[in-house]
């Protein structure tokens, strides 16, 4: 009987799909494995509850492809706070306003955050599996969710991992190259709906944005980076430069996501010496 195509042949290198054998030759190999990780969150009523993760999940497939290292299949985790005053009022909500996260009062379904301890323990745990049980050298987190407290978390077990002088652990945004995040970045803007457009198509439909009119913060949770930063405009709207109804482009978006994948698969091969 012939043998089933395999994802492996079209380059994902899905560790849940992998035989045996093929682990341990690309753990000997490289030592590599990547973990993709975010939460099931509130993306505006266009692009799909599972952006951040989904992003993460094909950042994570079109790196290992370039390094030929497995990735472990997504976790859909991640955790939030409730936002500072000074973004609650930049977003446009009445001063004293309980805001967690992208989940606004006028949201029909809210995220599925985890308390930051659920999820701290969560990803230690999956991380000490990779290093102790399965003796993986060295991990690439990708971390398709930017909340300060998540990054936090990230940035704490890195220093722990990394704190004994040899580098182990890092994390990295997926498809977002560095002259993207120098800037401010949006939710559910241009930059991210071109992306998951590029990515996963049937998880993008702009119509089920409001055809015409500025878009609102508080009435879509949409919401542009310069007012994440604290500069909102007049009326707390998107500006139109980063609308996702006038920019939102697939080939804008693999774009960054290639530029983006050729710097880190650049940096990881400089971090553990291997070869292209």
């Amino acid at each position: 009987m012939k043998a089933a195509r395999r994802l492996i042949d079209d380059g994902d290198w899905n560790m849940a799909f992998l035989f045996p054998d093929e682990v341990a030759e690309a753990r000997s190999r490289t030592g590599l494995a990547i973990l993709p990780l975010a939460p099931i969150e509130w993306h505006g009523p266009h692009l799909a509850m599972g952006c951040d993760g989904l992003l993460a999940h094909a950042f994570a497939r079109r790196i290992a492809r370039d390094l030929r290292s497995p990735y472990f299949p997504p976790l859909f985790v991640g955790t939030e706070r409730e936002r500072r005053q000074e973004t609650v009022a930049a977003l446009g909500f009445a001063p004293g306003s309980y805001i967690e996260g992208m989940d606004f009062p006028a949201n029909p379904v809210k995220s599925a955050y985890i308390p930051e301890e659920i999820f701290s323990l969560v990803v230690r745990a999956t991380l000490d599996s990779l290093f102790r049980r399965m003796a993986y050298r060295a991990i690439v987190i990708v971390n398709g969710h930017g909340a300060d407290n998540q990054r936090g978390v990230l940035d704490r077990l890195c220093a722990e991992y990394n704190a004994e002088g040899i580098r182990r652990l890092c994390w990295v945004y997926p498809g977002f190259p560095r002259s993207l995040v120098a800037g401010s970045i949006g939710h559910a803007t241009a930059e991210e709906s071109s992306m998951l457009t590029a990515m996963w198509p049937g998880c993008v439909d702009i119509s089920r944005l409001p055809a015409s009119g500025a878009l609102r913060n508080v009435d879509h949770a949409v919401v542009d980076g310069d007012t994440f930063d604290g500069a909102s405009t007049p009326d707390f709207t998107v500006r139109p430069e980063q609308d996702p109804r006038l920019h939102t482009r697939a080939e804008t978006g693999q774009r960054f996501v290639e530029e983006a994948a050729r710097e880190v698969v650049a940096d990881i091969r400089e971090w553990l010496s291997l070869k292209d």
